[in-house]
């Protein structure tokens, strides 16, 4: 799994992640399989989300600097 640059990286800690993935996997064992990949596809596609809207900034900032910084992500 990429990680994602300090200045994106909010949420949190590792402790409360771990906790977090086991309550989550708790919750989601008595769905089916359809259900399961169902809500695995939105979270998937809210993480595609916010990596356009990510894109579409650091494209716009590069248009506006003159001094050719890559700021895509």
């Amino acid at each position: 799994m990429q990680t994602e640059p300090n200045s994106f990286q909010t949420g949190l800690s590792d402790e409360a992640m771990q906790t977090l993935k086991k309550q989550l996997v708790d919750l989601v064992e008595p769905l089916s399989d359809h259900q399961l990949l169902d809500l695995a596809d939105g979270i998937h596609e809210m993480l595609r989300q916010r990596r356009m809207v990510r894109q579409h900034h650091a494209e716009r900032m590069n248009a506006r600097t003159r001094h050719g910084v890559d700021l895509r992500i």
